[in-house]
């Protein structure tokens, strides 16, 4: 039988609620998805970052060694590598890039050399050339799907048009020959 005292006692009961739950739920879901938002964009920072810092180093590297003394005509990857201009393995083969694809450096003739990063993540392909450009005087893109292009004589000052016709628009990997002079 339910008394009166009964139905005060059920009253005073605390607990938590379904619905409760379900709050609390969903504002830890939105917590994880804006942390997870917020690591994939480090770390995609800082792969940017990183080939930014190995593309500037090799073209410094290669004009200090060898532009400023016999030029570029003889260049090849695997001397590149043999210098250290390139990273390579124990046996002087040179390594894969961040995005494990391969690294060539060329001398294109005595006063210019071609400096190619393959695999390029289409979304990373315009920070990439922008903040190299100062270095380069000419830049060609080759996507992997879709149509890519060249700009020549680049004084430094990179557009965001060229450097879309450099990468591309549809988003896929990019192949990118640098070329740059002796000085």
């Amino acid at each position: 039988m339910i008394t009166s005292h009964t139905l005060n006692a059920r009253r005073k009961q605390s607990g938590i609620t379904l619905i409760e739950v379900s709050i609390g739920l969903i504002i830890a879901a939105i917590v994880a998805a804006a942390a997870f938002i917020a690591f994939q964009n480090n770390a995609r920072r800082t792969e940017v970052q990183d080939n930014i810092k190995q593309i500037t180093e090799i073209i410094s590297e290669t004009k200090q060694k060898v532009g400023s003394t016999s030029g570029y005509a003889d260049l090849t990857t695997p001397i590149a590598a043999q210098l250290a201009i390139l990273p390579a393995d124990q046996d002087g083969n040179p390594l894969p890039n961040s995005y494990n694809a391969a690294v060539t450096l060329v001398g294109v003739d005595a006063d210019n050399a071609t400096l190619t990063w393959t695999g390029v993540e289409g979304d990373q392909c315009s920070d990439i050339v922008l903040a190299v450009a100062n270095g380069v005087t000419d830049i060609t893109g080759t996507p992997t799907s879709g149509t890519g292009g060249t700009v020549n004589d680049i004084a430094g000052d990179l557009t965001l048009a060229q450097a879309s016709t450099i990468c591309g628009t549809d988003g896929s990997p990019v192949t990118l020959a640098l070329t740059f002079g002796r000085r």
